[in-house]
């Protein structure tokens, strides 16, 4: 058998190698083994001592040196009796060390030095007693692969599996016969996307249903809320989800109606305005009679719920429901939407109702009502500030320690 890995140059009596490992047990490399030198002619030499995986001292001194040859070190020399007995020794000599190591691996607490017989590589692997090391509670430490709990409550909370539950109750508030779940499609902690979502699991008495109440959700793509659903335990089978409304994700118009609201922006007759949290950052000019330039944001928000592609515009009605004004649009090249407002008349309505107001014609450009607002749902920027809020939100959380 022969090890000839790597090249080797050799100046007088000393062997130094390129890419070799001369001291790794799997090489069987020792003293008194012969090496061949593919040089022209070929020559011969004898290992006199190992020095280190890249350096020998060899017999007898090249002359002329030698570099970047191609070798072979004769490493089975089992044909002798003097061959086999080095063979055996070195075999011995790798078990003994091993065992020893492993035999304190298995009775000590202290990190245990091993070393791989294939490559001659040393590994430090902590021994079983350091394995087995329990916390004073008698659980074993969550860094060391355990949950570092005596009980699974405080295991899943060790976990972070309910990191939500502390987020939305607090320390220490368990909900009462409670169970934490994400089986109906709401991720628990932080996704990708900046979502957070909890919710409680609560059986009725009777066991005649089951209600998933949703403490919180909220993600960067700005939809949040509350809502709750129903299981059916005879129909195997969800009611529809309900989501719960509030100031956060509704709005009130000119009229008193509520509807679904992301980023708003409601603006008066002397071109003063209103943001909601979403639309911060929005500005507005009044720039002529019935013309209100809204800049800051992308363009309208075409949610169906808001009239789709051409809406996103809520105008004031008088008590017959009937509009006040005319509204028209157009929106800019940078994302900027310019509004124009008009008087409307009624004419084919009953006296009291046409909207006739002396001085004004029927498409004529008015200003806003005096007593009343224009809502505009618009869409923001990336990097509005309220965008970035939750960015920021989302890095955060992602760098938080996980232990």
């Amino acid at each position: 058998m022969l090890y000839n890995t790597g090249t080797i140059a050799i100046n007088r009596n000393t062997a130094t190698g390129t890419g070799t490992n001369w001291t790794a047990p799997a090489s069987q490399v020792r003293a008194g083994q012969t090496i061949i030198v593919m040089s022209n002619p070929v020559q011969l030499f004898q290992i006199s001592s190992v020095n280190s995986a890249t350096s020998m001292t060899v017999t007898p001194a090249a002359s002329p040196a030698l570099s970047g040859q191609k070798y072979g070190i004769l490493v089975s020399d089992n044909i002798s009796v003097d061959g086999l007995a080095q063979a055996m020794s070195q075999l011995i000599k790798e078990y003994d060390e091993n065992i020893g190591a492993w035999e304190t691996f298995a009775t000590t607490s202290a990190n245990q030095n091993i070393t791989v017989t294939i490559n001659g590589t040393s590994l430090s692997i902590p021994a079983l007693g350091k394995l087995l090391q329990k916390g004073s509670n008698g659980a074993l430490p969550v860094n060391q692969g355990g949950t570092g709990a005596p009980s699974a409550w405080e295991a899943t909370k060790n976990l972070k599996t309910l990191r939500t539950m502390e987020r939305r109750f607090g320390p220490g508030d368990e909900p009462r016969d409670g169970g934490w779940s994400n089986t109906i499609g709401f991720v628990v902690g932080q996704t990708s996307t900046g979502a957070n979502g909890a919710f409680v699991d609560f059986t009725s008495f009777d066991q005649s249903a089951r209600l998933q109440i949703i403490g919180f959700y909220s993600d960067s793509q700005n939809h949040n809320g509350v809502g709750y659903n129903l299981w059916h335990p005879n129909l195997q089978t969800w009611y529809p989800f309900t989501t719960l409304r509030d100031n956060r994700n509704t709005t009130v118009d000119s009229n008193g109606f509520i509807k679904v609201a992301s980023p708003i922006v409601k603006i008066f007759r002397d071109g003063s305005y209103e943001t909601n949290e979403e639309s911060e950052g929005i500005d507005v000019t009044h720039i002529n009679t019935g013309e209100y330039l809204i800049a800051g944001c992308t363009g309208l928000n075409a949610d169906a719920a808001w009239g789709g592609i051409d809406g996103g515009f809520e105008i004031p009605v008088d008590r017959n429901k009937l509009a006040r004004i005319w509204l028209d649009y157009e929106v800019n090249a940078d994302g900027s939407v310019l509004v124009k407002t008009y008087h409307r008349t009624h004419p084919k309505a009953p006296e009291f109702a046409r909207n006739e107001i002396n001085g004004l014609t029927n498409g004529e450009p008015v200003d806003i009502p005096a007593d009343s607002f224009v809502s505009v749902r618009v869409e923001m920027p990336p990097d509005s500030i309220w965008n970035q809020r939750q960015n920021d939100a989302l890095e955060a959380d992602v760098q938080k320690p996980t232990s």
